[in-house]
């Protein structure tokens, strides 16, 4: 005969669970525990001099019935000894229950608990109070701004060796506010105030002013208060160092460079989480997530940094330890001269700072790999600056860098013609192709004035590297011209030479860089879904123009379009420099002219500024030239380093087309080039030197100009 079997109270204790199928000897068996150790939280309590109110929580209990288990108290005189004990009312994890006739003055141990099937006990921790006639009242927050805000008690009947704060948090929770972040009070008195700094902006907070009698905390009400925004400003909160990333002028959560800011734990973004249990805070890298704190802090215009920021910053930058307005930190100047403060804003752990003024403790956005349970930080004092690791539940302060700029949109410069920069006239004019792949929340922000994009990283340019260029677009290889008046032309010439004209109207919202167009633009045959309407202008600049086309997905294409102007100055003769020194430093193919067409025969000068330090490469790329005229030929007439003309021999010079790519080339000392063999160049134009790697001889600081003659007809 089948038997059902009821596990009963073993099942509470091995944390077993029955699933019964069609055949009642078949069982599924979990090996979870329905609770554990931390399952049970004693909370804190509500005194009076006779009466005391118990708080406390317990988590895992919404699938049982009622029945099935109990919570309450145990308390005593004693830690040791909690012989009492009072059961408590439940309701959605928090339960609690009053105890009366108390003697005032006195202390009471406590500790929660919770009891399955009148068998198997889970408990919290021991907790004190003391009865007393100790009154606290919270006051109403002051002096509210984007980061700080003046909040305090009033205290009555108190003892004098007690202390008083106030406790902070985000959640609305009353339990969570008095767990949440404790600020103490310099000083005790009936009433008093503090200035809580630190905190972030559009940010609501709860609060409450506490007492600690050391065997209990008193808690007034929970108030809230609401930070006003800030408008985080690209222009003048951000410091260019010459660095490959802007940095912040001042700390999250400060209102000046001299400012400390809040302290952070790894992921947490509220500066209250003063959890020291890992698992309440980030386990991965949060740079560029919706866990980067200074994304979330800076309107997405700028993201915490990585080490390689913070390696960056400490090795290319003069460092000095300098005390600025009261406040101890590294003054850093960058290679231009520009420079930050960073205070030494110490740490925190719990609720405790340590080294304010003596070191400084810099969250970055990466995880440790090996140990998620530790993140990467940067730290330094007066002596050393170094990369390391932290427990994640270590709060630090954090100094936002970004890439981002404020570039001004100006609709006059889309009034005028538009061409694919697709390569049917064998040029890429701005773009590496005539497509690029996008997310589809990317706009003006994110691309022109590269603010991050936590949502979509999504950036695929669809060009020459990737096949896209000589691809048969069937048609749309005509233009498109915007006029000011608000009309749009567009002329379609298809494979064939077929063409069409359409005309239609466009509205510029300038704000949000969105054009409003009643026809499909000009995009050939792609196989986006949306081409005319609402769509995100991504670029402008008198050259480049980038309008996003959504697909209805994950993605947006945008069309690149080079303008009639770029297409007028392509026209021209570009000519490139590159000259670089035994240090490498210099220029590898800067255009420093362009010569049109009809200037092109005659002489003609250009200045380079820059340096070059004993030349190893030194040639002159005449673009095009001999493409256009096959045969002009160019003499060089004169050169000036720092404005002295040196000497030089020009039959050691290379001309014509050496890389066979249409170019005129003058090559006039090239370790790698024509007149070199095994990296050594056999004869110098400049000295006398021959098979050498470089040329002291051929030096400048800060300036080269050149003067040449361009012959188109051969001649020379």
């Amino acid at each position: 005969m089948k038997t059902k079997i009821y596990l009963g109270i073993i099942s509470l204790i091995m944390g077993l669970s029955l699933a019964s199928c069609d055949d009642d000897n078949d069982y599924a068996i979990a090996t979870t525990p329905i609770l554990n150790d931390s399952s049970v939280v004693t909370g804190p309590s509500d005194v009076t001099a006779t009466t005391a109110v118990l708080h406390g929580t317990v988590a895992d209990l919404g699938n049982m019935a009622s029945g099935a288990y109990a919570v309450g108290f145990f308390y005593g005189s004693t830690q040791e000894n909690l012989a009492e004990s009072v059961t408590a009312t439940f309701d959605d994890g928090a339960f609690s229950a009053t105890l009366t006739s108390l003697q005032n003055n006195s202390t009471l141990y406590y500790q929660a608990f919770v009891c399955l099937q009148s068998k198997v006990y889970y408990k919290g921790e021991v907790k004190s109070l003391v009865t007393t006639n100790a009154k606290v009242t919270t006051k109403p927050a002051t002096g509210v701004d984007y980061a700080s805000a003046t909040l305090g008690g009033t205290l009555a009947d108190y003892p004098a060796d007690a202390t008083c704060g106030i406790v902070i948090s985000t959640s609305a929770d009353v339990e969570s506010v008095r767990d949440g972040l404790i600020v103490k009070s310099s000083n005790l008195s009936g009433d008093f105030t503090l200035e809580r700094a630190g905190l972030l902006p559009n940010t609501q907070y709860y609060y409450a002013a506490y007492l600690d009698l050391g065997n209990g905390v008193l808690y007034g009400d929970v108030k809230n208060f609401t930070t006003g925004t800030y408008d985080f400003d690209l222009d003048n909160d951000l410091v260019d160092l010459g660095l490959s990333v802007k940095w912040a002028r001042f700390n999250v959560g400060a209102k000046n460079e001299t400012g400390l800011g809040g302290l952070f734990g790894f992921g947490d973004l509220t500066g209250c989480n003063n959890s020291i249990n890992p698992e309440d805070y980030a386990s991965a890298d949060v740079y560029r997530t919706a866990s980067d704190l200074a994304f979330q802090a800076f309107q997405g215009r700028a993201t915490m940094p990585t080490v390689a920021d913070f390696e960056e910053l400490f090795s290319l930058c003069t460092k000095e330890w300098i005390e600025m307005d009261g406040v101890t930190g590294y003054k850093l100047t960058g290679p231009n001269g520009n420079s930050i403060f960073l205070p030494a804003a110490g740490s925190r752990i719990g609720n405790d700072v340590t080294n304010e003024g003596t070191e400084g403790y810099y969250l970055t956005g990466a995880i440790n790999p090996s140990n998620p349970q530790f993140a990467i930080s940067y730290q330094f004092n007066a002596g050393v600056d170094t990369k390391t690791t932290a427990a994640v539940y270590q709060a630090m302060a954090v100094r936002a860098v970004s890439t981002a700029k404020n570039v001004r949109f100006d609709r006059s410069l889309l009034y005028g013609k538009w061409y694919i920069d697709n390569g049917q006239d064998g040029e890429q004019h701005v773009f590496e192709g005539p497509f690029t792949q996008w997310g589809y929340t990317d706009n003006w922000a994110t691309v022109s004035n590269g603010q991050p994009n936590i949502e979509q990283q999504i950036h695929w340019e669809m060009g020459t590297g990737n096949g896209w260029i000589g691809y048969t677009y069937g048609v749309d290889y005509g233009y498109m011209e915007f006029l000011e008046n608000g009309t749009v032309n567009i002329h379609r010439l298809t494979d064939d030479g077929a063409a069409t004209d359409e005309t239609g109207t466009y509205i510029i919202d300038e704000v949000n860089k969105v054009i409003d167009i009643d026809i499909n633009v000009l995009c050939a045959n792609t196989w986006v879904a949306v081409k005319s309407g609402k769509l995100n202008i991504l670029s402008l600049t008198s050259d480049g123009l980038q309008i996003a086309l959504p697909n209805n997905d994950d993605y947006a294409y945008s069309v690149n379009y080079y303008s009639e102007r770029k297409a007028e100055a392509d026209a021209k003769i570009p000519v490139s420099l590159l000259c670089v020194g035994a240090d490498w430093n210099g220029t590898w193919g800067e255009v420093v002219s362009r010569i049109a067409p009809a200037e092109l025969a005659g002489q003609h000068t250009f200045t380079y500024e820059g340096a070059c330090n004993a030349a190893m490469v030194f040639t002159l790329d005449f673009q095009t030239l001999l493409t256009k005229f096959p045969n002009a030929s160019v003499r060089i007439d004169e050169m000036k380093c720092d404005g002295n003309a040196i000497t030089f021999n020009a039959n050691y010079f290379f001309y014509g087309d050496i890389e066979n790519n249409g170019n005129y080339r003058i090559e006039l000392f090239n370790i790698w080039g024509k007149g070199a063999v095994d990296g050594n160049v056999l004869n110098s134009p400049f000295s006398d030197l021959q098979n050498v790697s470089s040329d002291p001889a051929f030096n400048f600081s800060s300036k080269l100009e050149m003067t040449y003659t361009i012959f188109t007809d051969g001649s020379n």
